[in-house]
């Protein structure tokens, strides 16, 4: 008989809302037990708990939070031992002390591809050796609004009337700058050969419809080129309808008897 897991979701955001509403209709093996959001949700008829109190809710956290809120919950689900799926990669870039507790914990930090393609080939290069990483990420400007970079720069947005880059360092530097814009490069750092090495381009384009993100990875054998084009979420232009289908994926993988990784 197949163990039911309980999930607790912290964020009913665009992303968390897709997520929940995927469990309510049933995922083979999961139960969605509790949520935290500073919004009340009466319609799941769940308990709704703070997001230190959610591990103890749950077998396994889902977080679908802003990369400021990351620390709180990272720091309960790993003192509690239970396993943690993060979308909001940029905050194991921007918090290092996320990493710091996992090494004292038992748990799992588990990480979707969230809005990005081709990760299973990066990781298959990453056994030969990588040489170097790079991705491109292009929104129209709407999608950069708060963003630490724009608003430090004085950038004025609505001015931009051509393809215009924005950024361009490592993906250090783009996740503190654009810490809602660009979990795709922290996950693709994460995957390869780290932060300080995997280069960034951020890019706005008041003519575009979709967010689009292109890497290229090269190892001495192998150079993987792939690109994806995702319709921004309508709640949230920050964010891809992608990045809730990687998570709720990664729930299915799990539990698949046949899983094509």
């Amino acid at each position: 008989m197949m163990t039911i897991k309980k999930i607790g979701i912290a964020g009913i955001g665009a992303i968390g809302k897709t997520v929940a509403d995927a469990l309510v209709s049933g995922i083979d093996g999961y139960k969605l037990s509790a949520i935290s959001d500073i919004i009340p949700h009466p319609e799941y008829g769940l308990p709704q708990v703070s997001l230190e109190a959610l591990p103890d809710h749950c077998d396994l956290v889902i977080e679908c939070l802003p990369p400021s809120c990351v620390p709180s919950l990272a720091k309960s689900t790993l003192m509690a031992g239970k396993d943690i799926i993060i979308i909001s990669s940029c905050a194991l870039l921007i918090h290092s002390e996320i990493l710091e507790w996992h090494k004292q914990s038992t748990s799992r930090i588990i990480v979707p591809s969230g809005a990005l393609i081709g990760l299973d080939g990066v990781s298959a290069l990453k056994e030969m050796g990588i040489l170097n990483a790079k991705i491109v990420s292009t929104k129209h400007p709407k999608g950069f609004s708060t963003a630490p970079f724009v608003e430090k720069n004085k950038i004025d947005l609505g001015r931009i009337s051509t393809p215009t880059c924005l950024f361009s360092g490592n993906a250090m530097e783009a996740a503190a700058g654009f810490p809602a814009n660009v979990n795709v490069a922290a996950t693709l750092s994460l995957a390869g050969i780290g932060p300080e090495k995997t280069q960034v381009e951020i890019w706005a384009d008041p003519q575009t419809q979709f967010n689009s993100h292109e890497i290229v990875v090269e190892s001495a054998f192998s150079r993987i080129t792939a690109k994806v084009q995702n319709a921004p979420d309508p709640t949230n232009p920050k964010t891809s309808v992608l990045a809730a289908r990687s998570i709720i994926a990664v729930l299915r993988g799990f539990t698949e008897p046949l899983a094509v990784l």
